[in-house]
């Protein structure tokens, strides 16, 4: 498969797994914030199952974006966004802590408990989402004053 074909490919799944991911948990948070609240003579318990269910949506879903933002790199491809070293390196340690936090909370699971386990994993994909994101808010700081930069280099000349 030519390179080009490859590139064009690995958009088209980078794009899919961000959108989707944003995308549900986006409907997600808003299907919690308008659920009407339990009746007063319950004791609560779908209520509070539905917050629990839905925040597991919403950690899953922001760490299947987050692993969309950082395929290329994982993979080893150039990406378009332009990230330097050490937000490629960033960028494969959120990959580490979503893919080898499986197998973290997996062992932590079996050695423990199982919940325990996937607390952990959640909490790793958790961690991982917010590392793509501050690397993704780093990326933009840095193109934001490279663009300013030039606006003002050029204005003195």
């Amino acid at each position: 498969m030519p390179s080009s074909t490859k590139s064009a490919l690995l958009t088209v799944v980078r794009v899919g797994l961000v959108a989707v991911g944003v995308g549900i948990a986006a409907t997600t948070t808003l299907e919690l914030a308008s659920m009407p609240p339990p009746p007063p003579d319950s004791d609560g318990f779908a209520h509070g199952m539905a917050g629990i269910v839905g925040g597991v949506i919403i950690v899953l879903t922001l760490g299947l974006a987050a692993v969309g933002v950082s395929l290329p790199t994982l993979l080893g491809r150039d990406d378009r966004l332009g990230f330097n070293r050490w937000q490629r390196l960033s960028l494969k340690g959120a990959g580490v802590l979503i893919g080898g936090g499986i197998a973290v909370g997996l062992a932590y699971g079996l050695v423990t408990e199982l919940q325990y386990g996937i607390v952990l994993w959640l909490g790793l994909v958790a961690l991982a989402t917010f590392v793509v994101s501050a690397t993704l808010v780093w990326r933009l700081a840095e193109a934001l004053l490279r663009l300013l930069y030039r606006t003002v280099s050029r204005g003195a000349s």
